[in-house]
This record gives structure tokens, C-alpha cells and sequence, in this order.
């Protein structure tokens, strides 16, 4: 019998670390890497601002870490080009439904 192709609804379940919390996380399997990129990225932001920083809620340290690497995207120099942030908005965009899709089955834990 051959192997049926993987269908584009068929999602890969991966356990991620951040901030020392777990999560359960869906994606396709082509999106793992990038998905394993972003935690990894998000992760040393948060704990960039924990050190840095009197904050201690999990939620404010995730809003100032998503405000600084918003910061760091949209304010950097290679971006001043209007060709160049656009095409970075648009990144910004499909990552982020990316990892929209990716928290839906984790919202269902609280």
C-alpha cells in the first residue's frame, strides 16, 4: 500500500518551552522550523526584558517583548526602503497567523 499524502488540514502537535511555561503548539510540518525559529526568537526576548527590567507578569513581559522586536523590524535601517517594510509587513503577517493557528488548540487548555 503507498503512503497517502499528507493533506494541507493534517497539523504536527510540538511541546515548546517559553519563559519557562509549556505549550502545545499545532503547524504544519513545513512550518515547524519557522514556528521552532519564532519560539526560540520570542523566548530570548522575553527573558531580554525579565532581566532588564522590573516586570514580572508573563503577559506584561510578553507585550514589551513583542513591542521591542516590533521596534527592532519596523524601525531597523534596511527597512526604510518603502519596498523593503512592506515586504517585512507582509512576513509579520503570515507569521503571525501562523502562530495564531498554532495557540487555537492551546486556548482551549484555560
Amino acid at each position: 500500500m503507498a503512503a497517502r499524502p499528507m493533506s494541507k488540514t493534517e497539523q504536527e502537535r510540538i511541546e515548546v518551552q517559553i519563559l519557562d511555561r509549556a505549550y502545545q503548539l499545532s503547524c504544519a510540518p513545513g512550518d515547524k522550523p519557522m514556528l521552532l525559529e519564532c519560539v526560540a526568537l520570542v523566548d530570548a526576548r522575553m527573558r531580554q526584558v525579565k532581566a532588564s527590567s522590573k516586570l514580572q507578569g508573563a503577559d506584561r513581559i510578553a507585550v514589551m517583548a513583542a513591542l521591542t522586536l516590533a521596534r527592532d523590524v519596523l524601525g531597523g535601517g534596511a527597512l526604510q526602503d518603502a519596498g523593503a517594510r512592506e515586504e517585512a509587513l507582509k512576513k509579520i503577517t503570515a507569521i503571525s497567523q501562523t502562530l495564531d493557528a498554532a495557540l487555537v488548540p492551546q486556548e482551549k487548555l484555560f
